[in-house]
């Protein structure tokens, strides 16, 4: 784009805007459960636990929403929520792998738009039978497997050394966007024109963010047919470019690689916090706290704008102190992570002990979600500072094997409250959550690193 807005940053906001919509897609089944299962039915549900906090404010508006159509009871909708990592898990490394070696933008509209198509079909998957629509988040998660990990290759191919974090931040905080449109707008569409309305129009939302994405976005600067020549030459003088011929995997050296290992614990402990609260978090809200459908989506939401603000807010501190020259990248990085993890650790461990107090529990569940906002400046980006060339197998080896937290977490959480919804069981839940990103905290605190490793040049194959 020779004049107006450089290219990079035209890539990087379509980025945003695809990103955003893969996690609205992903988690709107977490606010429609809500209203698509039937809790009075369920039989062993604990009404007088469930009942612990009551509010009488809370009462009249219990008394008139409608109870949705399954009887699932908390594993049911614990496996309905977590099922669509069991296929996500399998295409992680694929996609990285993929991106790096033919591209990303063929195989991420492919992905997006199959995403897209299965959306559509839940609803009839569901009356269908539990398993179907099992099968349907299932199939989900094989096509949004392949579309996280290829952006790491664009982002490293586009993103010049002193905007890496903002740029990178920009495109990764679609998550939250894409959270907060996804819970509040799932939440308002059940409630007025009921849950199916929910995966129609959103699953057919594909078919605009893949025509903006296969308009805007390319491959490299080279491939560009839009960029200047000037800032072409800016992008190339300050990224790491590949050749055009095939890199081998170190696949040994990745293994044995410390800050690799460090990387993947960090994911972990991401992955068991961002999930059990995406998942459960809605639950707990109708469950102990007692809020209604509409109330539970805008509620349920805010922390996710709070942590897109808060992300944007610290990578640009973190690229401004890189440029200055303030601290060196692996301080940022570690002190990034170590806010995004011990914050909410604390926020969690308060949270434990506020019993029914409604509003001191939202304020530090806000401050929470919010806090981690810092994790893309922390070791959300490491991959590209270890090993630029081989970022997209990287991030794909570590989410895949980390997405294991992403149905363990919320499976716990289901098993814990299983006909005891109670302030207790809950209290569990949150120390065993605080506890985990203590340890993760503290593991990359001591074992990551921002110093590109030896092995990450480039190997030609024979």
């Amino acid at each position: 784009m020779s004049e107006g807005i450089p290219a990079r940053y035209a890539v990087a906001v379509v980025a945003f805007v695809n990103f955003l919509y893969v996690y609205m897609v992903r988690l709107n089944v977490n606010i429609v459960i809500v209203a698509m299962v039937n809790y009075t039915a369920i039989p062993h549900t604990n009404i007088t636990t469930a009942e612990e906090c009551g509010h009488p404010e809370a009462a009249v508006s219990e008394v008139t929403q409608k109870d949705g159509e399954f009887v699932w009871d908390e594993k049911i909708q614990s496996l309905v929520s977590v099922s669509f990592f069991w296929g996500y898990i399998i295409t992680q490394l694929i996609g990285g792998r993929i991106a790096e070696r033919f591209g990303t933008r063929y195989m991420f509209a492919v992905a997006q738009m199959t995403a897209g198509l299965v959306t559509i079909c839940l609803p009839v998957l569901a009356r269908a039978g539990t398993e179907y629509f099992v099968a349907g988040r299932i199939l989900l998660g094989l096509a949004q497997g392949v579309i996280v990990p290829s952006i790491q290759p664009l982002v490293a191919k586009w993103a010049p050394t002193g905007e890496r974090s903002s740029i990178s931040t920009f495109i990764f905080s679609g998550a939250q966007i894409g959270t907060v449109l996804g819970i509040t707008f799932s939440g308002l569409i059940a409630d007025f024109l009921g849950w199916e309305a929910v995966f129609y129009i959103q699953g057919s939302l594909a078919a605009v963010v893949v025509g903006m994405w296969l308009y805007v976005v390319y491959d490299s600067p080279e491939l560009h047919p839009r960029i200047s020549a000037k800032e072409k030459d800016y992008i190339r003088s300050s990224t790491f470019t590949s050749s055009s011929k095939t890199l081998a995997v170190p696949w040994m050296s990745i293994a044995t690689s410390i800050p690799c290992w460090a990387l993947l614990v960090a994911t972990l402990g991401n992955n068991w916090a961002f999930y059990m609260l995406i998942t459960q978090l809605p639950i707990y809200m109708k469950t102990i706290l007692h809020f209604d459908m509409k109330s539970n989506a805008l509620l349920s939401a805010l922390p996710y704008l709070v942590m897109w603000i808060l992300s944007l807010l610290v990578a640009q501190f973190a690229d401004l102190t890189a440029r200055r020259g303030w601290a060196t990248t692996n301080v940022i990085r570690k002190t990034a992570n170590t806010i995004a993890k011990l914050g909410p650790a604390l926020c969690l461990l308060m949270v434990s002990f506020t019993g029914c107090d409604r509003l001191s529990t939202l304020v530090l569940l806000v401050m929470a979600v919010g806090l981690q906002g810092a994790v893309f400046s922390g070791f959300l980006i490491n991959h590209l500072d270890v090993a630029p060339y081989f970022s997209g197998t990287i991030y794909g080896i570590i989410s895949g094997l980390a997405s294991v937290n992403s149905w363990l977490a919320p499976l716990v959480v289901a098993s814990l409250t299983e006909a005891q919804q109670t302030v207790a069981q809950w209290r569990i839940a949150f120390l065993l959550c605080s506890s985990i990103l203590v340890i993760d905290a503290f593991v990359f605190l001591l074992f990551g690193s921002t110093e590109r490793q030896p092995w990450d040049k480039e190997q030609e194959t024979n």
